[in-house]
């Protein structure tokens, strides 16, 4: 689990856990950023999706079967919260167009990915978390929309 032998396993611990925190903090941060008003919800909601998800999957212990099981639950879990990230906006439905506009996807997509990140801080390498951070960053300021 070490990716850094000379650690102690309770230092390494507290360093993906900040990793974690600092990777929701990254994301959350983006996503408040994407509205006319500020949205500081969001930035606490992405720290805790990373870090649950790392503390999770560290809880998990070594075993490969307790940490996948932990993983599912982690991935169903999120889904959840995703799901109240979608809004169906009905009242920008005419009666000549009544298709409910769809708000919401890539802020769920977003939770969703941090959720990814903390299991990875936990669970693999954390530099791998942290280019796919830096990628999911990149991606999401070339998309900024806001309302989205």
């Amino acid at each position: 689990m070490s990716w850094i032998p000379s650690l102690s396993p309770d230092l390494e611990v507290l360093l993906r856990l900040g990793l974690a925190v600092l990777c929701g903090m990254a994301m959350g941060y983006n996503r408040a950023l994407h509205f006319r008003h500020p949205q500081p919800s969001r930035l606490r909601m992405h720290v805790l999706v990373g870090l649950s998800a790392c503390l999770m999957v560290l809880a998990a212990g070594p075993n490969i079967e307790a940490r996948s099981r932990v993983i599912q639950g982690v991935a169903t879990g999120v889904g959840f919260l995703g799901a109240g990230e979608i809004l169906v906006d009905r009242r920008g439905a005419s009666e000549d167009d009544p298709t409910p506009q769809v708000h919401g996807l890539t802020s769920a997509a977003s939770i969703w990915f941090t959720a990814a990140l903390g299991v990875t801080v936990a669970a693999a390498s954390p530099l791998l978390a942290v280019v796919a951070l830096l990628l999911a960053l990149l991606v999401l300021s070339g998309t900024a929309h806001p309302h989205d």
